[in-house]
């Protein structure tokens, strides 16, 4: 990846933001060698590597929106983004991009990088099935089920029914699954229904 997580968990969120205002040149530095080095890692894969799909991960946004302003991330992250997809492109590798939160305001920034699919789909944070397949029909999406109060305390049929709303909104271009792990929150019988609701479609 372009490496923006790894950067901001060494430094830290503030002071992270601190040095891409006081020294963007060092922040753009930094994320092109990762970028660099992503990229050859990806171009010395065997030829057999026998790999159909990547999980990018990138955690970009909150639930309220981006981490920062669009403009940031057209100035120094899709174009980056960009690469590291095309690299595994030219593997014949898709990639599936992760992020929690809302990526509503820089979705199509990611989907022009490339990506093929989407996860996790945080719906309580803005992220709606139906308008993400309207906008871009040829994304994949995997997620979408709500486990923060969904799974943890509605019922089997409020979740066969989340299941069967999210397969139609994305009209089938979408693998069921919870909007992060399954805990111990979740009962067994909302994990059963929520297994039972995608099989049943």
């Amino acid at each position: 990846s372009p490496g923006l997580m790894k950067l901001i968990t060494e430094s830290g969120l503030e002071q992270f933001i601190y040095r891409s205002t006081d020294h963007p040149g060092l922040i753009d530095e930094l994320l092109e060698h990762q970028t660099v080095s992503s990229v050859s890692f990806i171009e010395h894969l065997p030829d057999d590597h026998g790999l159909e799909l990547v999980i990018v991960g990138e955690d970009i946004a909150y639930k309220t929106g981006p981490m920062f302003a669009p403009n940031w991330f057209d100035e120094f992250f899709f174009s980056r983004l960009a690469r590291v997809v095309e690299a595994y492109h030219r593997k014949g590798i898709k990639v599936l991009f992760h992020s929690d939160g809302n990526l509503n305001e820089v979705l199509g920034g990611l989907v022009e990088a490339g990506i093929n699919g989407l996860n996790p789909i945080e719906t309580l944070a803005g992220m709606d099935i139906r308008n993400i397949h309207s906008r871009f029909p040829d994304l994949f999406m995997v997620g979408g089920i709500d486990v923060s109060q969904l799974l943890p305390f509605g019922t089997p049929d409020d979740i066969r029914r989340a299941v069967r709303k999210a397969i139609e909104d994305a009209e089938g271009k979408i693998m069921i699954g919870s909007s992060t792990e399954l805990n111990n929150d979740v009962p067994l019988e909302n994990y059963l229904a929520l297994r039972e609701a995608v099989l049943e479609s």
